[in-house]
């Protein structure tokens, strides 16, 4: 293999270090984002552009100029400007992004193909109530595609590193891509089974006094529920607790008792189950997130592509940002409070 041989100096002297494996503490991904702020000329700019957040760019230049020992990039009164270091830097930047455009043309045929597997990682409930309900006709327009569904990790057992991940939080350092996909609103529900058993809770208080199933995964995210709920989480009584979304769900349709539940499920059992309406609902924002870089892998790609298709908003009203009450999207039978 012929090496590379470079006969400048000053700033690269220290680009060299690039191809020194005993350095190899230095990252990559600084170029990049030097690259997209020298292109964009702002912060902010490049940020969007790479998905990431504005501290993050800020961080990462940082971390580069201290690297290379110079400043790169000056702030003045018109904006960002590059310094006469930073100038002869995007030269050699510039050389390394044409190579590795030509590199990805030339030997990046496989990864663009829509074949091979794919690991997406997603809570059991809406891996069983909603993605299996559209896995069907994914899988038959993609043959190629290995798709290979793993539960949220649950703290303990190793799991495979997904590619994919639908998740409640997002890295604050996004040092992955990130999505939204919309939310989850969750409100009490019990079934008719238990009204003809129990009777109908009058009001928010009488609920509370019945038998409340509990779903242990989602009440140990601080993130999911936030501190009205938590709050009321301590004067419930609950008589069932589980961690498999599943079980809870199946519980709560042969008549176990009430538990909050995700208002997409009212018009797919909207003939076994009954809301509760009683003021007393709480959302959670989902993200679709890549592994950093797997977003380019064309069977990534295709995976990721109809996940945010079978969220779509304007077709399941259930996932929008603003709250939609079920009434409006099924039949669902709605117990409200009586006076």
């Amino acid at each position: 293999m012929g090496q590379i041989a470079f006969s400048e100096v000053g700033i690269m002297d220290s680009l060299e270090s690039l191809v020194d494996v005993k350095r190899s503490v230095f990252d990559w991904d600084d170029l990049q984002v030097f690259f997209a702020v020298a292109r964009t000329g702002s912060m902010s700019a490049a940020a969007a552009a790479l998905g990431i957040q504005q501290p993050t760019v800020s961080k990462r230049i940082q971390q580069l100029e201290s690297r290379l020992g110079t400043k790169l990039i000056e702030r003045r009164a018109g904006g960002l400007v590059l310094t006469s270091a930073g100038h002869e830097a995007m030269d050699y930047v510039q050389t390394i992004q044409r190579s590795a455009v030509r590199l990805e043309s030339r030997l990046g045929g496989k990864d663009k193909a829509r074949t091979g597997e794919v690991t997406l990682q997603v809570s059991d409930g809406l891996a069983t109530y909603w993605l299996a309900r559209h896995l069907p006709k994914f899988l038959q327009a993609n043959p190629g595609v290995e798709l290979n569904l793993v539960r949220e990790a649950d703290r303990s057992a190793p799991l495979p590193t997904p590619d994919l991940s639908i998740t409640f939080s997002t890295d604050k350092a996004m040092e992955s891509t990130a999505h939204s996909l919309g939310r989850l609103h969750y409100m009490p529900f019990t079934s008719r089974r238990f009204i003809d058993t129990y009777g109908a809770p009058k009001n928010a208080h009488d609920a509370l006094s019945y038998r409340f199933l509990k779903l242990e995964h989602y009440s140990s995210d601080g993130d999911l529920w936030k501190r009205r709920v938590e709050t009321v989480d301590a004067y419930i009584q609950y008589g069932f607790r589980t961690d498999v979304s599943g079980t809870l769900l199946e519980l709560l349709r042969n008549g176990g008792g009430i538990a909050m539940l995700p208002t997409y499920l009212a018009p797919i059992f909207e003939d076994e189950l009954v809301l509760l309406d009683f003021d007393f609902k709480q959302d959670v924002h989902l993200w679709l997130k890549y592994m950093p870089e797997s977003h380019r892998v064309g069977r990534n790609k295709c995976v990721g592509d109809w996940v945010k298709s079978i969220f779509r908003s304007a077709d399941n009203p259930w996932f929008r940002d603003e709250f939609c009450h079920p009434s409006e999207f099924s039949k669902i039978e709605v117990i409200s409070p009586q006076t």
